[in-house]
């Protein structure tokens, strides 16, 4: 069994590292963490939904759900978000009110019917679409725009 530390988390980079990087908080180890968790989400993520690379709204939405929990739970500095998801949502939406307007009015109803509609039973729930055209929130429709 691999030793943890010796654990690559990139080609480059070890669990070691990062546990260093973390016990010293200096701006280049800052820097080295921001970098692991762009790589992180670019890799697992967002590489995965560029323009004309996915046709699916419904697989785009499933991966910012994903984003927004990583992003959040880091931020909040969550280890686990086991009963804690419907919070994350509702606070990244209020906090990112400038770039998603209205989400923080209906974060219960993105959780619910959205995110844990299309994580767990593969599908929306209550009449909510996910398209790749229009308004990125239409709440009188019931529509969100993924792109």
């Amino acid at each position: 069994m691999i030793h943890l530390k010796n654990y690559k988390l990139t080609n480059n980079i070890t669990v070691g590292q990062l546990l260093s990087w973390i016990s010293n908080p200096t701006e280049e180890s800052k820097s080295h963490i921001l970098k692991l968790i762009e790589h992180r989400i670019e890799n697992r993520y967002l590489k995965h939904i560029k323009p004309n690379y996915v046709d699916s709204g419904f697989l785009i939405m499933a991966i910012c759900c994903f984003i927004i929990e990583t992003i959040q739970s880091f931020k909040e500095g969550e280890e686990d978000t086991h009963g804690k998801g419907r919070k994350i949502f509702q606070d990244f939406f209020n906090s990112n009110s400038e770039i998603f307007p209205g989400f923080g009015e209906i974060s219960d109803d993105f959780y619910w019917l959205i995110r844990c509609g299309i994580l767990h039973q593969s599908e929306t729930k209550n009449g909510w679409r996910i398209l790749r055209n229009g308004k990125l929130l239409n709440t009188k429709e019931y529509s969100i725009n993924a792109r």
